[in-house]
């Protein structure tokens, strides 16, 4: 009975793992798509108008596309990412017209993924060449840059397909953009 016992938790041991195996990623590309929300913050100054605000900080939809490929590793996986995202239009009202910001960019991501099982964790560091366009009773202004980005976020998948959900912070100049999305991708 004791032999019988010592077998099942021998065994419930060797399949715990041999998961990490199943549910970790392969070396090859893989492509997706992922949607959640953007905050974009920043500081627009005191113009002593009342009602005019001196900050922007709203929230909209927000989407992304990337392609990557990773690195299969024992222990942990090492991928490199590129893709685009659109951080929506959030808008705010500015003495009865809409200041509204419309926020792009291509990103370029290392990440590495620790196995953790049948969930994956990872920690993402890259770049930004961001475009924002804003607009205001009929005027129009943009600007551009390059900047850091950083993330956080956690995976599970079986087989080729991989749900994702990811928390990333860029700092755009004098703005902070947050996301918090949820994403799928297919791996070759």
């Amino acid at each position: 009975m004791n032999i019988k016992r010592h077998l099942r938790i021998a065994s419930a041991g060797l399949a715990c793992l041999l998961i990490p195996g199943l549910a970790a990623a392969d070396s090859g590309f893989y492509i997706g798509a992922g949607a959640g929300g953007a905050t974009i913050e920043a500081e627009l100054g005191d113009t002593g108008i009342p009602g005019v605000p001196t900050s922007f900080d709203e929230d909209d939809t927000a989407t992304k596309f990337f392609a990557g490929y990773t690195f299969d590793l024992p222990f942990f996986d090492i991928a490199v990412e590129a893709g685009y995202v659109d951080f929506g239009q959030p808008e705010i009202d500015i003495l009865g017209d809409d200041l509204t910001v419309d926020t792009t960019g291509i990103n370029a991501w290392g990440i590495a993924t620790f196995n953790a099982g049948i969930i994956d964790l990872y920690g993402k560091l890259g770049v930004i060449a961001w475009e924002a366009e804003a607009a205001l009773a009929g005027f129009d202004a943009d600007d551009d840059g390059t900047d850091l980005g950083y993330g956080l976020g956690a995976a599970f998948g079986l087989g080729p397909l991989e749900v994702r959900g990811e928390y990333e912070v860029y700092d755009l100049d004098d703005t902070d953009v947050s996301m918090i999305s949820v994403g799928v991708l297919y791996r070759f």
